[in-house]
């Protein structure tokens, strides 16, 4: 079996990174599994395993995008949020081209945006013509539920970034931190400077408290969606001895810095979770019912906590709360662990 890995792969992004490893090392160990093709932007991926080959869309022509395809029996988009604005007329067609040629269509621990009625009929398309829809979140779930119908076979699992839980065991933090000393902050590269001053004075707080370091940590790197270009405005407004800018280039030194910290501030998606496998307290920066607050809840740990508006004000005392009462959701983790490979199991399930 030749398996062709998509999605959003080669952008730097430490989330989708995380998980196209984890799929890598789980399909490597199949025995069924002979070849893993993966079409990404760029080629900066380390070979775990002598079954995998990276094509790089600037690259990769359109005839030898047609002979990967070929090559493959199953077809899959790996992990993300799909926000789809616009009839997604390629994807369509390379499933038309799957269907036409026997193979199968696979998605893969994704989220969906919701859609209105006018957009159903327009982007539900695509997933009604997929052998397999796994979900990562109730929410995605019951989208899918009441207005895929019918899609062969939907199910509700883990976020990949759970699919291997020991890649984190060399960074699990064991012990509970005793101050707020060190906090990570993971900005978007496109907020402004008025957003860089309100945080900056917001952290400020903990500076004047704690004398703590603020850690801007990027999740998203590269040249055109760092967002340390965010970091960059926030840190203005920090004491040069109380800020440390970070980068990096593999996902495994994301995963490194975020175990050392003792709280974590995020808005993207991935450093919530991550923080949570580490065992770091966080609180994620989103509006309602977006895909943090729906990972948010999906935990059950502080949900009513844990979740702040864009540019809400930072109370000390409500993060000293979850700083005390935070505990690590094992359960939780253990469960997605276990659902991300029943979801990618049903892969190879015949029919």
């Amino acid at each position: 079996m030749n398996i062709l890995l998509m999605g959003y792969y080669g952008f730097h992004n430490v989330g989708d990174d995380l998980f196209l490893r984890q799929l890598i090392d789980y399909f490597a160990k199949k025995q069924e599994v002979n070849q893993i093709f993966v079409f990404c932007q760029e080629d900066y991926y380390e070979r775990t395993t002598d079954k995998v080959s990276f094509f790089a869309a600037n690259k990769l022509s359109k005839l030898k995008r047609l002979s990967v395809i070929l090559q493959s029996d199953c077809l899959m988009w790996g992990g993300g949020t799909l926000n789809i604005k616009d009839k997604p007329t390629n994807l369509l067609r390379l499933q038309s081209l799957v269907k036409w040629t026997g193979k199968k269509f696979c998605f893969l621990g994704v989220g969906l945006e919701t859609m209105n009625s006018d957009e159903k009929d327009r982007k539900s398309k695509i997933f009604k013509n997929a052998d397999l829809l796994y979900l990562r979140d109730k929410q995605s779930y019951e989208v899918a539920l009441q207005k895929l119908k019918p899609v062969k076979a939907c199910c509700l699992g883990g976020d990949l970034a759970f699919l291997d839980l020991n890649y984190y065991q060399p960074y699990i933090k064991e012990n509970k931190s005793s101050e707020i000393k060190n906090i990570s902050f993971s900005g978007k590269f496109w907020w402004g400077e008025g957003r860089g001053e309100f945080y900056g004075q917001q952290l400020m707080q903990f500076v004047k408290k704690y004398n703590s370091v603020i850690h801007l940590l990027p999740a998203h790197v590269g040249e055109e969606r760092n967002d340390n270009k965010f970091h960059h405005l926030l840190k203005k407004y920090l004491p040069s001895d109380n800020y440390k800018l970070h980068n990096w280039e593999k996902p495994a030194e994301f995963v490194e810095i975020l175990s050392q910290m003792d709280f974590h501030f995020g808005n993207r998606l991935h450093s919530i979770i991550l923080a949570d496998i580490l065992g770091v307290p966080s609180v994620g920066i989103s509006g309602a019912n977006t895909k943090i607050q729906h990972y948010i809840d999906k935990s059950e740990v502080l949900p009513e906590l844990r979740l702040l508006d864009f540019m809400e004000p930072i109370e000390v005392g409500t993060i000293e709360k979850i700083f005390r009462e935070y505990e690590k959701p094992t359960e939780f983790i253990l469960n997605e662990s276990k659902t991300a490979k029943i979801g990618v199991e049903l892969v190879f399930q015949k029919g």
